[in-house]
C-alpha cells in the first residue's frame, strides 16, 4: 500500500515557479489554475492544484476517520484540516506531488498546460454486489487509474477487455471504449471509491438503465431539447437556447433557461439539502428531489469545509444567513423577483435588559462575536472554531450552557432551540435561567420573502449597472477575475437561469457578465457562484459546466413543475 503524503512542511523557496491556466489528465484538456515550484520541467518540488480538479479530474475522494474529514486517494490518507493550502483564483489549492510521487504518477509543463499521466492499468476482475450491496461495481486493477467526471459521464483511465466491455452493458451501463480509457455514460454523480492492496475502483448506485441503442450524438443542450417534458414546456413559454454576445472584442456565450412569471406550469425554488445544511452535492441531487426540470448551481459556500456563506431562505425557514451586506433575490412563488443587497439584524434582549447583536444564522462564515443555529442547520452542531462558548435558548429560557469540549463533541439541535454561539473570547451573554427574547429585521423587503438566496455581487437593477463588489465584501482581485459565471436574472416578463463562459477561451470579467446581460434585455441580474461551481442542469443532464468537471455544490436554484 502507499504511504500516505508527509505532513505540510513550510514551502520551499524555489528559483522557479510556473503557473498556468490549463490542465491535460490523460490526453484529456480542460481549464484549471495550477502552480510549479522547482526547476525541474518533469519533477516539481510543490505542485498546487484546485481540490476540485483532484477530485473531479483524478478521483481523490473527501471521507472522515477518527472524526476528521480526510482526502484519500488509492490508500493514501491525509486529514484536510493538516494539509497546507494556497488559493489559486478562485479556487482551494493543496500540494499535489507528494501524492503523485507516490503512484509515480507523471507530470510536466509546457506553455501553460500542465499534463498529468499514469500508466493505464488493465481490469482484472468485474465483480457486483449481492443483496443490499447490489447496486455496487468493482473493478480489480493491475495498478492506480485516473477517474475523471467529465459533464455528464465518468471516465476510467483503465484498459477492459471485449467480454468484459459486454459484462459491463448487460448490468446496464452504457459504455463506451475510448483511447483515453473507459467512458460510462451518464454517471458522473455516481459515488466512487478509489482502493489499494489491491488496486481497486468502486462504483456505487447502479441502477438498471435503458439500452444506449439509438443514442443521440448531439450536444446535451440538444438532447436536453429532445425531451419531451422539456418540448412540453417551451409550448408553455419555457426558452432553453445558448446565445453569443459580444462585450468589446470578446465573444461570451451564455446558456439560458427562462420561464414567464405567470406560468403556470413551472415555478423558481432554491434547491437546498433535506435536514442539513452542511457538506455538498451534485446539483443533480440537490434538483431531483425537488423535481426540478432546469437547475443551475447557487450560492457561495466554504469549498474546503463545505459550509454555506451566504443567505438561504426556503418557505419561511432560514436555512443559512446573509453575510457581508451581499446581493440577494426574494420572492414569492407565481411574483417577479425583488433585488437587494441584504443584511439580516439578529438580537438577543437578555431579562427585559440589555440586547446583544447576534451575528449571523446558521453560516459557516466564521467570525469573534455571536452567532446563532436552529435545527436548520441540521440535527447536530459541532464546534467551528477553537475557541467556543454556548447557550441553549428554549420557549424564551436559557436551558443549559456549553463549554469548549463539549461543542467539539457536538451537540443535538432540537426543533424550537436556538445555539447562541460565542466564539473567540467573546462574553456570552447569558446564563441558565435567564429570560431573553430574539429579534430579527431584514435590511430590505428581499429578507422578507419566503424564498431567498443570495450570491454576489449585485450587477443590475432596473437595467442599471449596480456593481459595487468592494461595498458587498469581495476583494479587488476577486472582481478582476475571468471566470464561467452563473447568473440569475430577470427582464420584463421572464426569470432566467444563465450560465457564461467565453466563447474563445477567455472567460468574461463580472463587468463583462454585466454588460452582456444588458445586451440581452435583463433588467436586473445577481452574480453567483461561479468558476468550477458554474452548472446548467436540463432534464437532469448537465448542459455546461464551468471548468468541464462535474462539480459539488452547496446549493442551487431551480425552475420546478408545478
Amino acid at each position: 500500500m502507499p504511504t500516505p503524503p508527509p505532513a505540510p512542511v513550510a514551502e520551499i523557496r524555489a528559483t522557479n515557479q510556473i503557473s498556468g491556466t490549463k490542465l491535460k489528465v490523460g490526453g484529456t484538456e480542460s481549464k484549471g489554475s495550477w502552480l510549479w515550484v522547482g526547476d525541474d520541467r518533469r519533477s516539481p518540488q510543490q505542485l498546487w492544484i484546485p481540490l476540485d480538479l483532484l477530485i473531479g479530474r483524478l478521483g481523490f475522494q473527501r471521507g472522515r476517520s477518527a472524526n476528521a474529514e480526510t482526502l484519500e486517494w488509492f490508500g493514501q490518507q491525509s486529514p484536510l484540516g493538516t494539509l497546507s493550502k494556497r488559493s489559486l483564483g478562485d479556487e482551494v489549492a493543496i500540494d499535489a506531488a507528494p501524492w503523485f510521487r507516490s503512484l509515480n504518477v507523471t507530470t510536466s509543463h509546457r506553455a501553460g498546460v500542465l499534463s498529468v499521466a499514469l500508466k493505464t492499468p488493465r481490469v482484472l476482475k468485474l465483480r457486483q454486489g449481492r443483496g443490499s450491496m447490489a447496486g455496487r461495481l468493482v473493478f480489480d486493477l493491475t495498478g492506480p487509474a485516473l477517474v475523471q467526471r467529465q459533464n455528464n459521464d465518468l471516465l476510467l483511465g483503465v484498459s477492459i477487455t471485449a467480454p468484459q466491455a459486454a459484462q459491463l452493458r448487460t448490468v446496464g451501463l452504457k459504455i463506451r471504449r475510448e483511447r483515453q480509457g473507459l467512458r460510462l455514460e451518464d454517471s458522473a454523480d455516481r459515488p466512487t471509491l478509489t482502493l489499494a492492496s489491491p488496486w481497486r475502483i468502486v462504483i456505487d448506485g447502479l441502477k438498471p438503465q435503458q439500452s444506449s441503442a439509438g443514442r443521440t450524438t448531439a450536444s446535451a443542450l440538444q438532447a436536453a431539447l429532445l425531451n419531451p417534458v422539456i418540448q412540453a414546456e417551451t409550448r408553455n413559454g419555457l426558452v432553453l437556447d445558448v446565445r453569443t454576445v459580444r462585450v468589446g472584442v470578446k465573444p461570451v456565450k451564455i446558456f439560458r433557461a427562462g420561464a414567464p412569471f405567470n406560468s403556470r406550469t413551472l415555478g423558481l425554488r432554491p434547491l437546498a439539502a433535506r435536514g442539513a445544511q452542511t457538506g455538498i452535492r451534485f446539483l443533480s441531487q440537490l434538483a431531483q428531489p425537488e423535481k426540478a426540470l432546469l437547475a443551475v448551481n447557487g450560492g457561495f459556500f466554504n469549498r474546503v469545509r463545505q459550509l454555506p456563506l451566504g443567505a438561504l431562505r426556503v418557505d419561511g425557514i432560514w436555512l443559512s444567513g446573509p453575510i457581508l451586506n451581499r446581493g440577494a433575490i426574494g420572492w414569492t412563488p407565481g411574483n417577479k423577483l425583488l433585488f437587494s443587497r441584504l443584511r439580516l439584524d439578529q438580537s438577543m434582549q437578555v431579562n427585559g435588559g440589555r440586547r446583544w447583536g447576534l451575528g449571523f444564522l446558521n453560516s459557516g462564515y466564521v467570525q469573534r462575536g455571536l452567532s446563532r443555529y436552529t435545527r436548520a442547520w441540521g440535527p447536530f452542531y459541532k464546534a467551528l472554531s477553537g475557541e467556543e462558548r454556548a447557550v441553549t435558548v428554549r420557549d424564551g429560557v436559557v436551558t443549559e450552557q456549553l463549554d469548549r469540549a463539549a461543542l467539539n463533541r457536538g451537540v443535538p439541535l432540537a426543533a424550537g432551540t436556538s445555539l447562541i454561539v460565542s466564539r473567540a473570547g467573546a462574553p456570552l451573554p447569558a446564563r441558565p435561567g435567564d429570560q431573553v427574547s430574539i429579534n430579527l429585521r431584514s435590511s430590505s423587503p428581499v429578507g422578507n420573502q419566503p424564498n431567498v438566496l443570495a450570491g454576489g455581487p449585485l450587477l443590475l437593477n432596473d437595467g442599471q449597472v449596480v456593481l459595487k463588489g468592494r461595498q458587498e465584501g469581495f476583494s479587488t482581485g476577486f472582481l478582476s477575475l475571468a471566470a464561467p459565471r452563473t447568473v440569475v436574472a430577470q427582464d420584463a416578463a421572464n426569470v432566467w437561469l444563465m450560465t457564461l463562459k467565453g466563447a474563445n477561451g477567455s472567460d468574461p470579467t463580472l463587468l463583462e457578465t454585466t454588460l452582456a446581460l444588458r445586451q440581452l434585455g435583463m433588467l436586473d441580474a445577481l452574480n453567483l457562484d461561479g468558476g468550477s461551481s458554474t452548472t446548467l442542469l436540463a432534464a437532469n443532464r448537465t448542459v455546461m459546466t464551468g471548468r468541464g468537471v462535474t462539480p459539488r455544490v452547496q446549493n442551487g436554484l431551480g425552475l420546478v413543475r408545478r
